[in-house]
């Protein structure tokens, strides 16, 4: 924080940085021989010395006479200021209740607070949004978020909440032009799936606390994780779409403002997935945190595919590739059928599935492939069996 100098007779704000080889001093004239005065300006919320001294310090700022003129009220004439009179922290702030009034929903306003926090570090919470340039925005994706090892999708992430709210600043004028933003390559997210052997040991393995792993591994409540698991598989819901949909019959029914891509979903359901669908919610529900609820269900996952030495990264969604793969079968490759059945908003995200060699999924589906070539086209799901695996169709 900056302190005050009396120097004849008259209040300065003394301002010091480490140049790395000794103290920079800058004085910033309080005009005033009162001591009560000069505390005012240097905590005042609005024009203050401390308000601005990190911009000044990193040079944001310039510290020559006719800058700090500018920026002061009291160092000049018309008693204004004309350097920065937005922060980019003041900035976020408006931006997130703009959005929150606009009804975006709880995730993405987390989402979006988490990237301009990061943003802020970046730049200083004090940092004049008319001087943010495309540099700025560059080297957040080159070097800040490298060195938090944030992984590049979650780097894009980022980039694309910086880039709305630099949109929004532009819309309301705080800045002349939106500095450019410049996105990571990415490669398409692979299909991650469980093969049909895979599924029948993953739907027949024991973890209950009476049958502990050999390594001392259970995980309790199995069977209601394990009846979960197969309603993943069921339904090609994702991971919460149970629990923020509504119940209607044997249809599970997401509305546009809890659906992923703000479409109506409607999913739907036979006696057996309504009843575990209501047995999910019920726990859940005695959950204050749905995330940490939700998360619940992958942990596990993680753990019996742990057990099963199935060593690539599996999640709760790779339920919902399976149940894509093998709908790709059952339908003898009907994309738009299948896209409409997963919820997809553009069918090039449905048709990832068809990057898959169909060799290799009728090697890693035997008994669907086997459906399809016999032109079976089954309506249910049995209950998985030790030795044989079965997903819904609809």
């Amino acid at each position: 924080m900056a302190q005050l100098k009396k120097m004849r007779n008259k209040y300065y704000a003394r301002i010091r940085k480490w140049n790395g080889v000794k103290q920079i001093e800058t004085l910033v004239p309080l005009r005033t021989k009162f001591k009560a005065v000069a505390l005012d300006l240097l905590k005042d919320q609005k024009y203050g010395v401390n308000k601005y001294e990190a911009d000044i310090k990193s040079g944001v700022i310039g510290t020559d006479k006719e800058n700090l003129k500018k920026l002061f009220p009291w160092l000049n004439e018309d008693g204004s200021s004309t350097i920065p009179r937005l922060t980019v922290s003041e900035a976020v702030s408006q931006w997130i209740e703009s959005q929150r009034a606009n009804g975006k929903r709880p995730r993405t306003l987390a989402i979006n607070q988490t990237a301009l926090t990061h943003f802020i570090g970046h730049l200083t919470s004090n940092h004049p949004v008319e001087n943010i340039f495309t540099a700025d925005v560059d080297e957040f994706r080159e070097v800040y978020s490298p060195e938090r090892r944030h992984n590049p999708t979650t780097t894009n992430m980022y980039l694309r909440s910086i880039n709305t709210f630099l949109n929004w600043l532009e819309h309301k004028e705080f800045i002349e032009k939106k500095p450019k933003v410049i996105y990571l390559d990415v490669d398409e997210p692979e299909v991650k799936y469980f093969t049909e052997p895979e599924i029948a040991d993953l739907l027949g393995l024991d973890l209950s606390r009476e049958n502990t792993h050999k390594n001392g591994t259970w995980v309790e409540n199995w069977e209601h994780y394990r009846r979960a698991f197969q309603f993943y598989l069921n339904t090609g819901c994702r991971l919460r779409e149970p629990f923020i949909g509504e119940i209607k019959g044997l249809w599970l029914v997401v509305t546009p403002d809890k659906s992923k891509n703000r479409r109506k979903r409607v999913i739907r359901l036979d006696n057996n997935t309504l009843e575990t669908v209501k047995e999910m919610r019920g726990r859940v529900a005695k959950c204050l945190n749905l995330k940490w609820a939700t998360d619940k269900y992958t942990k596990n996952l993680r753990v019996a595919c742990r057990i099963l030495d199935i060593k690539e990264k599996r999640t709760v969604h790779s339920l919902r590739h399976t149940y894509g793969c093998i709908r790709r079968l059952q339908t003898n490759g009907n994309m738009p059928l299948i896209r409409d059945e997963m919820g997809h908003t553009n069918i090039a995200t449905t048709e990832r599935y068809c990057n898959i060699p169909l060799e290799m999924l009728e090697e890693h589906f035997p008994s669907y492939a086997k459906q399809a070539k016999n032109d079976v086209r089954d309506t249910l799901i049995r209950d998985t069996e030790l030795s044989e695996v079965e997903v819904a169709s609809r």
